[in-house]
């Protein structure tokens, strides 16, 4: 089935850009525009729900992600020096640049070049996926998922991980103690007051 007005009216995303939209806003905008078979498919992408796709798109998507995801848990097994066997997935295919791009990742020297790495190779898988069917299903789902990653960079903002860091400490140890962690001194950890 295809869905020109749909996928020509998805505004372009861009992972350093807030979302324009939450991926669950998304699917309810899309309610009434797919049919009901693509609706559901579309709810499992937008949960994360890869392994429970049914379309060739989300299986091919599922496969993909699910071969990275591997692919992580055997670097970090080996370097752990444990065994990964329970930590991989099996996938219907192979891509050897979703390996490299894995590769690629794990010789960066910090996380967030890590993660930085996995999802432009995320991206790429996307964009290729909706190629096979340019006015479908397809784009729409990729759309999905990069609505997830957009939101997930967004999330990762310094003024989001202060926050979520105070709500975390304020939790566990109370305002008081959050108020005295503020007040150190950036140089050698002693109280200011």
């Amino acid at each position: 089935m295809s869905y020109y007005y749909l996928v020509a009216s998805l505004p372009t995303l861009d992972r350093g850009d807030p979302p324009p939209m939450t991926p669950e806003e998304f699917l309810f905008h899309c309610t009434g525009a797919l049919s009901s078979a693509d609706w559901l498919e579309l709810e499992r992408v937008v949960q994360g729900r890869g392994e429970d796709c049914v379309s060739p798109w989300g299986r091919k998507w599922s496969s993909a992600d699910t071969q990275m995801r591997s692919g992580g848990a055997k670097i970090r097994a080996g370097r752990l020096g444990r065994d990964a066997a329970e930590f991989i997935r099996p996938h219907e295919e192979y891509d050897v640049g979703v390996d490299r791009a894995v590769s690629e990742a794990f010789a960066k020297t910090t996380p967030l070049e890590l993660e930085r790495t996995l999802d432009q190779r995320r991206w790429e898988v996307l964009d290729e996926l909706s190629l096979e069917d340019p006015f479908g299903l397809a784009p729409v789902l990729a759309f999905a998922v990069k609505l997830r990653i957009t939101a997930r960079w967004h999330d990762m903002q310094e003024e989001a991980g202060r926050q979520r860091v105070e709500e975390i400490i304020e939790a566990n140890t109370g305002r008081a103690a959050w108020d005295e962690f503020l007040a150190m001194d950036e140089e050698d950890g002693r109280a200011i007051k």
